[in-house]
């Protein structure tokens, strides 16, 4: 009876965004999920600028999603607007409610609200659900399955395999080259300072600023245990700045060796800085190295653990 009460708890959601982004361009929404109030089984994205249809039943829906991951060469603001939403569903508990009041109002607004304020898209969202059966649940959990599997196994295409002496050579002379795969992206709120920080409009690449880690990183607990009086405030060097029409900047952050911070802010904003406008560095908080120290640390321990669990998966 308890698995019964359990399967029924499950339902399948399906939403469609309508939006319009700064320069007035359609762009169109589609999400589908397998939730229960406590739990995601599975959880897919897709923007695009054709319009799907909202009659589409979730299995051809399925289908359409899983195409979208075997396409190469997306755009990458399409992708990046993909991968925040999809941290929004899964972090948050807006599919969760649904499940659990069958109300999906507050999620329409939930979601039109996300793509407002954190993508710049506006949007008006949809939201749908059905019961999920048995059979359901097991054609999402093979779903699941197969797109970690597709994946790992486009990681291993990519992966360089050099053919001679010569392409390894090559690769030695390229030592500074970044690869994807070894970077890290870390969410950081900016510290703010009304009177005597920098405009977001007068930073430029190099200057260091202060910035918080969100407590639910990894690198934050870390921290926590590892330095005294830690308070999740740290110096970062700006490495890029892009800014839009409506004035709001996305600025990336040097944290440490492979690990990138990320940051947004408006134009009228004051962030409050570790450096004078001179150049010279104003005094900081004892334990910079430790900081730099344990972050080099934590991005070796999560390289280390995803290793250990793809051997896992594949052994």
């Amino acid at each position: 009876m308890e698995a019964d009460l359990v399967v029924k708890g499950f339902l399948i959601i399906k939403g469609y965004i309508d939006a319009r982004d700064e320069q007035g361009n359609a762009m169109f929404g589609t999400l589908l999920a397998l939730a229960s109030r406590r739990e995601h089984k599975y959880v897919s994205v897709m923007f695009s600028h054709e319009e799907p249809s909202k009659s589409m039943s979730w299995n051809d829906l399925l289908l359409l999603l899983r195409e979208k991951e075997s396409e190469r060469d997306r755009n990458p603001m399409i992708t990046h607007h993909e991968e925040e939403l999809l941290k929004f569903l899964r972090r948050g508990t807006v599919l969760n409610n649904v499940a659990k009041n069958h109300n999906t109002k507050q999620a329409e607004q939930s979601i039109s609200r996300f793509c407002l304020e954190d993508l710049q898209l506006k949007a008006v969202s949809f939201v749908d659900y059905s019961e999920a059966s048995d059979t359901d649940i097991a054609i999402f959990d093979i779903e699941t399955e197969r797109a970690v599997s597709s994946h790992d196994d486009e990681a291993d295409r990519q992966e360089p395999q050099p053919d001679s002496l010569e392409n390894e050579e090559q690769e030695e002379e390229k030592p500074d080259e970044a690869k994807e795969w070894e970077e890290i992206a870390v969410r950081c709120d900016p510290i703010l300072a009304p009177v005597g920080g920098v405009a977001m409009n007068e930073l430029n690449i190099g200057d260091v600023v202060m910035v918080r880690l969100p407590e639910d990183s990894v690198f934050f607990k870390l921290l926590m245990r590892n330095v005294k009086g830690f308070d999740g405030i740290v110096n970062a060097g700006i490495t890029g700045i892009l800014q839009n029409e409506m004035g709001t900047a996305t600025i990336s952050l040097s944290l440490a060796e492979g690990i990138t911070g990320v940051t947004k802010m408006s134009g009228k904003v004051r962030i409050k800085t570790a450096q004078t406008r001179k150049g010279q560095r104003k005094r900081t908080s004892a334990g910079d190295l430790p900081v730099n120290y344990v972050f080099s640390a934590a991005f070796v321990i999560i390289v280390i653990a995803a290793l250990a669990v793809l051997y896992y998966i594949f052994q």
